[in-house]
């Protein structure tokens, strides 16, 4: 059950999805939809200030209606960001102001798209480079130039790099007086570039009088700037004849189409050369009236309004007497790029070719890319033209239907062009067909089937021909649509399957196209069962189809029966023996009736089943056509019906829609008479082109629906939608000449352009690089020229009739203008002015004349006189007898029908100039002073050639010759030479121009300096006073080459050797204290270093000229490094090499002496007494970088420690290295005994050897039997464990003399043997010990074990003896820490010093007595050292100290225990080998607390006392205030240098005074006040 339940609920959805996806609704929403199209697309860049913020705006049509959203170039969603970027509800991005913490380079200098998609396609627009500007503070300069006369100088703005990008240069204004435009020819003078170049022609002396300042303008902002500093011209004269030469062999431009460009040609040289042009290797010829470019001036070749065309390279030739130049300038003209792809929609049918392609315009094009609903394209599929590219779709799949994209990009401008590709109908292909199946009664059973086809299939399902049974839960049919690929799933889900279920299940795909279908069995086990078949209608004259509904299986025979006749009767009745029944071409009247099937199984089961069939006669239409119509002439068809049953139904289709829904059946032009039953007329009175169509005729009965269709083409010439009209442009702008027209075919529609003025000859406008023709068949010119202006004839035809042509006037209106924008008229005092210009354009020109923006007023000196050219108008304003007041800038207005322009003329009165202003001292010295001065603000509109300047001491009267420098007009400031120090001069200026010396300035009075002194100091002397101080002594200069007060000396000291040419001195200011000599300690100088020192006197005015140098050393100090690179290796057994670095050369610290090496045998972690031979640290030293030490115990490991040392003492320890000797064979066994266990059994037993000198693997006993002097039997025993050290030989014969001997064996080899041991068998077993005694070490408080094995017959007594003391006569004290095990061993716990001694073990019965004697030392920590202090300074103490009892084991280090008198302790720990030490980096005059420990293997000891002691120095001494205190009536110089120190550098002064006996006005005492 809950399986079942589970499969309706899923098919329950599926049913509903079908119902969503073929409903009539759904399917004519997605025939009338629409992918998404771009209408407004944000531009390729967008720049804003962050005080402004920006928004990209984007919006899209379709249906349905196309979402919008914003992508960064990664592909990521542009997310709304708080205060940063919003996505605005209609599409549009926003940027919204921000403070300069806010900016984000990922938000605000980023790649934007904008991504518009519904569910037919994504279309994307072109990349959006956005840029935020964080609005900074700048200024601008202006650069000059130097230029032999006569040739062409470049004046240029400099700008900052962060701001370049947004500024423009819009003037420059010369003498901060007259403005200079850009023009595309220029004055003859000046030519502004619209780079912002200012080009200067033909430059004379009196060029480099003027100033030049630019003015920018930031096109975010719109603020305008003047550069601050001003750019002049030098003009130099040439001495010889010199070829042209030119800053730049090649230079590239890139300008806009139909935007001003000058081609810069400057070159210089003597004579000053001529210019000509080359394009493409031919020469330019000279510009005419039909020529598009002009030569301004010089080298220049200006391009009013250049086309992508003009792109290229272009050569410039400079010439004069001496040769020729020549300069490559490479030109490229850049138009906006547009992109348009064909066809818009595009319809094509599964499997179908496809194509597409993309036209684009534009310059230049760098890529062109193919995108399919954003995603790129690429491969075979895409095909590259010369101005177009193709992309072809083999054969057409569901996926590729979406929106297509074809983008230009290039590195400025991005565009693209939309197109869309629908799918066609495609009749049902089925993909998935179920299988016939066999089961039994009882399980589910899911039958499927998948179709595909446009539009998306329907599938019904029928069983064996008939609808499956409803009301019957357990069937349960579902389909769904795929969401990508468009197929169809249909499910037919049977629960519990009973025997009634089986039979042929069919599943039928259709679609408007056409229809598939399938069929399989289904067999359910079972006795033969029939379903109703009820009434079934046949069609006559088709073949009827009828299979038996029978169920159950195996089914052995079916059998039809019409009546009681068996079937079949005729040859028209086929039976199947899958209980099909076919009647072929059934007839009316005859074939109707009752039809009976019985099914029977092998078992003679039996089913019967009967069916009623009615005969139907189908509709059929007589065919019937329109004919060839024209517009406006009529058309009658008929439809009839010529046979079949009724009831019938005629209907009428126009291009497969309902006509009643087409909107054309209501307009009295078109209608339909039902005349009778089985007819039906349509009439159109006048027909057009909106009737032509396909017409289709329905007709529909129970039986069956047929149709016939005609088609209707109505041929319409051509007529006129927008009628051509006449039209008037600007100058420059856009012009769009109207030519819309319809009919049937299309027309074409062609342009042409009259020859002269007047209609009469024509000739195609299409080959204007501006001229576009508009797919609605208007003719656009982009940006119209004079040349534009003529007759325009607009022809449409399509083959029928006549066609149309209509003749237009297209009328070009020429704005007025000027040529020049601005210039400069000089004229001097007295003489004639006449200011001329010229207007440009249609007429009538209106002039009228202003001087500073008020009407020029005609008087007896001024007059005015206008004459016309064919250009336009000329003015010419003319001013008699010219005074001062006359000069200004006078404007120029002009103005006609379609605008207005002004030219500005800066008249200049020149006359003599005014003196000059503000005389001040700039710079003053002992023997030099620098004047400066304003130039006059009246410099007679004439450039200042020079300034004279007149001196004289000011004793003297100006009435005598003075001294004078002359000085260029560009400059504002004189240095007079040569003065006498301390004297008093007055100074005037006198400024001349071309007309002659103007009045001179007001008298400045100016008194020169002192001097610095001009002696050096005397007696130097140096003294080094440590390793990182100099004591410096000197005596100052001579007092009559102070030049002034002497205030003190400059010590300067600079390290000599390798870096001696590397750094200059350090100096140090030591104030003079008046006494005769002066001295000083320079302190924290590199150790053992070379240093040069100078001393130098200086005064108010500076330091003086420096002493001899002289040369001093730091004193010699211990090493602060260890020597590098330490290696130790093994070359024998008892030998090893160490080899070594020296440290770094700046870390010695004077001459190193030798190397002094440390090593010792790394002691085992549990010193036993086997170990005694272990010899501690020993000490080499060396003055090589290498060495073998000798005699080392074999095979032992070694630490190796290095240290270099000066003549002052050790330097620091490297890092221990350790090293093993090689193995070796050993040393004998320590000792051997041999004892008689039994009378026939002997013991031996012996120690390891002393020096194993290496891994011992075993140990040899050699047994020799003599009898006699004979040898009877030798032997040797292979003894594998090395630690039960025994060996026991049973069977000894008394009359035999037994020898042992015993050797032990490494790796290497075996070892030298022990003494010969002998042995005579006897009856009498005398006691013995096994064990051997001798030196035992212990460490304190650890737990000792003597063993005392014993041997004899009987078994022997044995007794411990204390140092001489038996055991149990021991004090109960010394006895409570003893015992003796059951073995015989003496036991001591905890062993203590005092625990030293001899222990003696005897052992004794009645044939004999042996002992061992066991020597016991204790080793404890160290007694504590004797600790003096032999020396200190101002941060240093020296300590030595004496070691006593050392514990019984080697000293391993010491530990310094230090601290200020009331601060925590610190500790530095001190190598064992070393008894002085010196604690440094202490505080001068402080007093500090120290002890010292040593510590062992065992442990540390005991401290020493601790020593209370203080370095050098003190706190400051109270000076005598005659020595402190310098007094006048107003203030008081204290002289804190001359305050004695007491050894400890001063680190601050406090000063506290008060008024004179303390008491204030009131009588109370005043408060101190207090300075640091």
């Amino acid at each position: 059950m809950e399986g079942g339940f589970s499969i309706k609920l899923l098919f329950h959805l599926y049913l509903v999805l079908e119902l969503a996806v073929f409903s009539p609704a759904g399917v004519w929403g997605l025939l009338d939809g629409q992918g998404p199209l771009l209408v407004l697309e944000p531009p390729p860049r967008l720049e804003f200030s962050n005080s402004t913020g920006g928004r990209l705006d984007c919006s899209a049509r379709g249906s349905p209606k196309p979402t919008v959203h914003w992508l960064l170039i990664d592909g990521n969603p542009a997310n709304s960001i708080s205060g940063l970027r919003y996505q605005l509800p209609n599409g549009s991005l926003s940027f919204p102001a921000f403070s300069a913490a806010e900016f984000r380079p990922d938000v605000h200098r980023a790649i934007y798209r904008c991504v518009a998609s519904n569910t037919l396609g994504r279309a994307l627009s072109r990349d959006v480079r956005l840029r935020a500007v964080v609005m900074q503070d700048f200024s601008v300069g202006a650069t000059g130039s130097s230029v032999t006369r006569g040739n062409m100088a470049v004046l240029r703005c400099v700008v900052p790099s962060f701001v370049r990008d947004f500024l423009s240069v819009t003037s420059w204004l010369q003498d901060q007086k007259f403005n200079i435009y850009p023009s595309s020819e220029g004055d003859g003078k000046f030519h502004m570039l619209p780079t912002g170049e200012l080009i200067v022609l033909n430059v004379g002396n009196s060029d480099s009088y003027s100033t030049y300042q630019c003015r920018v303008t930031h096109r975010l902002s719109g603020e305008t700037r003047v550069s601050t500093g001003v750019a002049r011209i030098t003009v130099t004269e040439a001495r010889t004849v010199t070829l042209p030469q030119f800053t730049d062999r090649s230079v590239s431009i890139e300008a806009r189409r139909d935007e001003l460009v000058v081609l810069p040609c400057i070159a210089e040289g003597h004579p000053p050369p001529e210019y000509r042009w080359e394009v493409g290797g031919s020469p330019l010829p000279e510009p005419g009236d039909d020529q598009r470019y002009t030569t301004g001036g010089g080298g220049l070749f200006v391009l009013p309004r250049p086309r992508p065309h003009d792109s290229g390279r272009y050569l410039c030739v400079a010439s004069n007497s001496a040769g020729s130049s020549r300069m490559e300038i490479n030109l490229l003209v850049t138009s906006p790029l547009s992109a348009r792809v064909s066809p818009a929609l595009h319809t094509a049918a599964l499997g179908q070719p496809a194509h597409f392609s993309c036209t684009a315009a534009g310059h230049p094009i760098v890529t062109l890319l193919w995108f399919k609903d954003g995603l790129p394209l690429s491969g075979p599929a895409v095909q590259t033209g010369m101005a177009r590219e193709l992309l072809r779709l083999p054969s057409v799949t569901r996926d590729d239907q979406g929106i297509y994209q074809c983008f230009v990009k290039n590195e400025q401008d991005v565009a693209q062009g939309t197109a869309e590709l629908r799918l066609g109908d495609t009749p049902p292909q089925l993909v998935y067909r179920f299988i016939e199946q066999t089961i039994q009664p009882g399980p589910e059973v899911s039958l499927k089937c998948v179709a595909s086809g446009n539009p998306t299939p329907n599938i019904k399902w029928t069983l064996d021909g008939f609808p499956l049974p409803r009301g019957d839960n357990r069937f349960y049919v579902g389909q769904y649509e795929l969401m990508h690929g468009g197929d169809v799933i249909s499910h037919v889900n049977i629960t519990s399957v009973r025997v009634e279920d089986g039979g042929t299940y069919q599943c039928l795909a259709s679609n408007r196209v056409g229809e598939v279908s399938h069929r399989a069995r289904l067999n359910v086990y079972g006795t033969p069962y029939i379903r109703v078949m009820g009434e079934i209608s046949a069609v006559a004259g088709e073949t009827l189809r009828v299979t038996c509904p029978v169920a159950g299986y195996p089914i052995d025979n079916i059998k039809w029966y019409r009546g009681d006749r068996l079937l079949p009767i005729n040859r028209r009745h086929l039976v199947f023996s899958n209980g099909t029944l076919v009647i072929e071409k059934v007839q009316s009247g005859v074939d109707g009736g009752s039809y009976r099937c019985e099914a029977t199984n092998k078992h003679g089961n039996t089913a019967r089943g009967t069916a009623q069939i009615t005969v139907m006669v189908p509709p059929a239409i007589t065919p019937f056509s329109f004919g060839e119509l024209s517009a406006g002439e009529r058309a009658r068809v008929t439809c009839s019906v010529k046979r079949g049953d009724p009831p019938i139904t005629i209907a009428w289709l126009k291009d497969a829609r309902p006509l009643q829904n087409l909107g054309l059946h209501d307009d009295l032009d078109l209608t339909i008479q039902d005349n009778e039953e089985f007819s039906s007329v349509l009439g159109i009175r006048s027909v057009s082109s909106r009737h032509s169509g396909n017409y289709t005729c329905v007709a529909r009965n129970p039986a069956q629906t047929v149709m016939y269709t005609a088609q209707l083409l109505v041929t319409v010439p051509p007529t006129w939608l927008i009628e051509p009209q006449s039209r008037a442009a600007k100058l420059g702008h856009q012009a769009l000449l109207d030519c819309k027209v319809e009919g049937f075919p299309q027309p074409t529609v062609a342009w042409k352009k009259a020859s002269g003025e007047k209609p009469g000859q024509y000739q195609d406008v299409l080959g204007h690089q501006l001229a576009r023709l508009l797919p609605n068949g208007s003719l656009l010119i982009e940006a119209v020229a004079q040349e534009d202006e003529g007759h325009y004839m607009c022809e449409a035809s399509n083959g029928i009739g006549v066609g149309l042509s209509a003749v237009v006037q297209l009328t070009v209106q020429a704005p007025v203008h000027f040529k020049v924008r601005s210039r400069k008229e000089l004229v001097r005092r007295g003489s004639s002015a006449l200011l001329r210009c010229q207007a440009l354009g249609d007429l009538p020109i209106s002039l009228s004349w202003r001087k500073e923006g008020s009407f020029v007023e005609l008087q007896g000196r001024i007059s005015i006189k206008n004459t016309s050219v064919p250009e336009g108008l000329v003015s010419e304003l003319t001013i008699g007898a010219v005074r001062a007041e006359d000069g200004g800038i006078y404007t120029c207005f002009a103005r006609n029908e379609f605008g207005h322009d002004q030219t500005a003329m800066h008249l200049l009165v020149q006359d003599a100039p005014a003196p000059p202003t503000d005389l001040a001292i700039q710079d003053c010295g002992s023997r030099r002073v620098t004047v400066a001065w304003v130039p006059p603000m009246l410099d007679g509109n004439s450039p200042i050639m020079r300034y004279l300047v007149r001196y004289n001491p000011i004793q003297d009267t100006w009435q005598g010759p003075s001294q004078e420098v002359t000085v260029d007009g560009g400059e504002s400031k004189a240095t007079l030479d040569e003065l006498r120090p301390a004297t008093t001069y007055g100074v005037r200026v006198v400024a001349e121009n071309t007309l002659g010396p103007g009045a001179a300035s007001q008298e400045l009075r100016v008194q020169t300096d002192e001097e610095a002194p001009t002696g050096a100091p005397r007696r130097v002397t140096v003294e080094a006073v440590s390793s990182t101080q100099l004591a410096v002594s000197w005596e100052p200069p001579p007092e009559d080459r102070w030049n002034g007060i002497l205030r003190g000396h400059y010590v300067g000291h600079r390290e000599l050797g390798e870096v001696e040419g590397k750094h200059g001195y350090n100096f140090s200011e030591v104030p003079w204290l008046l006494d005769g000599k002066g001295q000083f300690r320079l302190d924290g100088l590199k150790k053992f270093c070379k240093y040069g020192l100078v001393v130098q006197a200086f005064n108010g005015r500076g330091s003086g000229p420096m002493s001899s140098e002289v040369v001093a050393q730091t004193l010699e100090d211990v090493p602060e490094a260890s020597p590098r690179d330490v290696r130790c290796t093994a070359l024998s057994s008892d030998k090893l090499q160490v080899s070594w670095q020296p440290p770094p050369e700046s870390l010695v610290h004077g001459v190193i002496q030798g190397y002094r090496l440390l090593y010792e045998p790394v002691p085992m972690p549990v010193i036993t007494s086997d170990q005694h031979d272990m010899l501690g640290p020993q000490t080499k030293m060396t003055t090589a970088l290498t060495t073998v030490l000798h005699d080392l115990l074999k095979f032992t490991n070694y630490s190796v420690e290095l240290l270099a040392f000066t003549r002052v003492g050790d330097g620091v320890k490297s890092r221990r290295n350790f090293c093993r000797t090689k193995e070796d064979v050993p040393g004998a066994p320590g000792g051997i005994k041999v004892l008689l266990e039994t009378s026939d059994t002997a013991l031996l037993t012996w120690l390891p050897p002393s020096n194993p000198n290496g891994v011992i693997v075993q140990y040899n006993v050699y047994v020799r039997v003599l009898e006699g002097t004979l040898q009877m039997d030798s032997r040797t025993v292979p003894h594998y464990s090395t630690s039960q050290l025994q060996y026991q030989l049973p069977g000894l014969k008394r009359s035999q003399i037994y020898e042992f001997w015993i050797t032990a064996s490494t790796r290497v080899g075996e070892g030298t043997s022990t003494p010969v041991a002998r042995l005579r068998p006897s009856e009498k077993v005398s006691a013995g010990i096994a064990s051997f005694g001798g030196l035992r070490r212990v460490s304190w408080r650890s737990d000792v074990r003597l063993e005392c094995r014993a041997v004899g017959v009987p078994e022997p007594q044995r007794q411990w003896l204390v140092t001489d003391t038996p055991f149990n006569r021991l004090h109960p004290s010394r006895q409570a820490r003893l015992a003796i095990a059951t073995d015989g061993a003496l036991l001591l716990s905890s062993a203590q010093r005092s625990d030293q001694g001899d222990y003696t073990c005897v052992v004794s019965n009645e044939h004999g007595r042996d002992h061992i004697i066991y020597h016991l030392l204790v080793q404890v920590s160290p007694a504590a050292p004797l600790l003096l202090v032999t020396g200190s300074s101002q941060h240093s103490l020296q300590l030595q100290w004496k070691l006593g009892d050392d514990g019984g084991s080697p000293v391993r280090g010491f530990v310094i225990h230090y601290k200020l008198e009331h601060g925590e302790w610190e500790e530095t720990h001190v190598d064992g080998t070393r008894n002085t030490f010196t604690l440094s980096n202490l505080r001068c005059g402080t007093a500090y607390h120290v002890f010292i420990t040593s510590y062992n293997d065992v442990g540390s000891g005991a401290p020493s006392p601790t020593l209370a002691v203080r370095t050098r120095g003190g706190i400051p001494a109270i000076p005598p205030p005659g020595d402190l205190l310098i007094v006048n009536s107003t203030a008081a110089m204290l002289r804190l240098d001359a305050w004695p120190d007491s050894g400890c550098p001063m680190l601050y002064y406090v000063v506290e005074y008060m008024g004179h006996r303390g008491l204030g006005s009131s009588g109370q005492a005043k408060d101190w006040v207090v300075g640091k």
